[in-house]
């Protein structure tokens, strides 16, 4: 394989970025299914046929026909076909937005939060023999039944589906019970959203506990419950998350991003971007160059 100068794509929605959608690719043997991006929607790759390698933040699976692949949101994440001579998958994308049309408003960030994060333990792959005889594969078949058969008002049951493939997953997960109260679960959102928007700056974890009604003991017991981490750890995270996209999305040295990802001091930064990723930020801006099959 050989490197090229592409960058980390930002990829936007098809349509209006509200609503989810499906559709079917195929690959020819070892060539590039998806060159690494990524986007606020919700993924889901179902293999039709064939082999691929995927990368998820970093993290390297290989998968075949009948195996499932979830990508959370905002996941530095691509797709290579193998040597296989047919190489197919069915995409299933779903925005944000989508889920909340289908939720009550207090607990849209219960549902949300699920799938937004890759928290410690989080299950991003189903293999074909974990699937088979389950509820998941029932549907995904349905929800291919009416992609394919385009009988009328498919697009409704293709919606309806999706919902509900989302909602057994959500079931059939190791901790479906409710994280949390609707109106803590939704303070726990906001504070998530104020760390992915405003990382770059100097947060103050008490201030944020004070700006949304809780006291300081209780946000920090609650944030790990919804989280599965310290906001600490959550926030930093999220910078060394932005610092991915920008060592490759940008020409920006490695200490001007990591002032703009919030970072006073460049070995500081890193040390903890090689505590989360393994990697240094250079070896990361190598790694996650698009690279092509020769």
């Amino acid at each position: 394989m050989k490197s090229n100068n592409k960058k980390i794509l930002i990829e936007a929605p098809r349509g209006n970025g509200n609503e989810a959608e499906f559709f079917i690719q195929s690959n020819s043997p070892n060539t590039v299914a998806c060159y690494a991006h990524v986007h606020n929607a919700i993924e889901l790759l179902y293999i039709k046929e064939g082999s691929y390698n995927v990368s998820i933040d970093g993290c390297e699976y290989e998968v075949f026909g009948g195996d499932l692949i979830l990508f959370c949101s905002n996941s530095i994440h691509y797709v290579t076909a193998q040597s296989r001579p047919v190489n197919e998958y069915y995409v299933i994308k779903i925005p944000p937005l989508f889920l909340l049309e289908f939720s009550r408003q207090k607990v849209k960030a219960e549902y949300i939060m699920r799938f937004a994060l890759n928290r410690d333990g989080q299950k991003n792959i189903w293999k074909k023999d974990e699937l088979r005889n389950s509820n998941i594969l029932l549907i995904l078949n349905q929800l291919i039944a009416e992609y394919e058969e385009q009988k009328y008002a498919s697009e409704v049951a293709i919606r309806l589906k999706i919902m509900e493939l989302l909602l057994t997953i959500l079931r059939e997960s190791d901790n479906c019970t409710a994280l949390m109260s609707d109106q803590v679960a939704e303070s726990i959102y906001n504070a998530m959203l104020c760390a992915k928007s405003n990382y770059a700056e100097d947060l103050d974890e008490r201030k944020l506990a004070q700006s949304i009604g809780m006291s300081y003991s209780y946000f920090t017991r609650s944030f790990k419950r919804v989280a599965g981490m310290t906001f600490r750890k959550y926030l930093n995270i999220t910078r060394i998350h932005a610092a991915e996209q920008q060592l490759c999305t940008s020409e920006d040295s490695i200490t001007e991003i990591a002032t703009k990802c919030g970072y006073n001091s460049s070995s500081y930064f890193i040390n903890v971007f090689r505590s989360i990723t393994g990697k240094t930020p250079y070896q990361m801006r190598q790694q996650l160059k698009i690279k092509e099959v020769e």
